[in-house]
């Protein structure tokens, strides 16, 4: 045997070595990885279920931002079993869920963990006008959100000047309402009521009296300014001679009168 082959024989037993070493190594190494991974496993749930950070009743939610609906009803309106890990608390969930309700418009929960609690931001929906519907009574706001009375439990201001009344409000009249009630607002006569329950005739109650315009339609701006072009109609015809203003044709607006009394013989 040539010392060349000597050489390269020795030369493969200790690559042979070297590769039986960095198995041996990897072996290891998977095993300590696994452990490692078994106790960070562990020591999170743990954690998670240290009592420290459990929410134990309803009081350790806070409620900030609300100002028409108590920290309770919103608190009620969660759906939580308690007690429930601060950090086990499904809080885009909830949030969704807390939406759903009519009066809240928008919602931030935020988790803190010294001392265990939530943080819920509520943003109000804002009444503007009382509300009866087939569902009873409420308030609806801008953008035709109606909001049972029940959520609030007492009287609530709108968040208008101009207070006023809607009756027959239904779920399918929100996009009717969404155009009325800028021009309501914008309207130089003062309107008091809107009366939907026919909807084939929907009525106003003015300083003017009452005003039926009809069914809902694209012409609703025109009447209004027609509505406004007769505000002086009080300094030619009494008051309490008009039974109601007729609108429904913008372009040729009447005045019916009531029946004078006949007078006796």
């Amino acid at each position: 045997m040539t010392d060349s082959t000597l050489v390269y024989s020795k030369s493969l037993k200790t690559q042979r070595e070297t590769l039986r070493h960095q198995r041996r190594l990897k072996a290891w190494q998977g095993i300590w990885r696994f452990f490692a991974l078994c106790g960070l496993t562990g020591g999170l749930l743990w954690l998670l279920s240290w009592p420290h950070w459990l929410i134990h009743q309803s009081s350790q939610v806070k409620i900030t931002g609300n100002k028409l609906l108590s920290a309770e009803k919103i608190r009620n309106l969660l759906n939580v079993k308690y007690p429930q890990s601060v950090w086990q608390l499904p809080i885009d969930q909830l949030t969704e869920e807390l939406k759903e309700s009519p009066p809240i418009e928008d919602i931030y929960i935020a988790r803190k963990v010294l001392p265990s609690q939530i943080t819920i931001n509520v943003k109000e929906r804002q009444p503007v006008a009382k509300a009866f519907s087939s569902q009873g009574m409420g308030y609806l706001d801008a953008t035709g959100v109606w909001i049972s009375q029940e959520f609030y439990g007492t009287k609530v201001a709108v968040a208008t000047s101009q207070k006023f009344t809607v009756l027959g409000f239904e779920q399918q009249y929100r996009s009717h309402w969404m155009e009325i009630y800028p021009l309501i607002v914008a309207s130089p006569v003062k309107i008091t009521t809107v009366d939907w329950r026919n909807p084939s005739n929907l009525i106003l109650k003015t300083e003017l009296g009452m005003v039926h315009l009809g069914p809902f339609s694209d012409r609703l701006a025109k009447q209004l300014q027609t509505l406004a072009k007769m505000r002086k109609l009080p300094s030619r015809v009494p008051t309490n001679r008009i039974s109601y203003l007729d609108l429904s044709n913008p372009d040729a607006p009447s005045v019916r009168l009531k029946p004078q009394p006949q007078k006796q013989i």
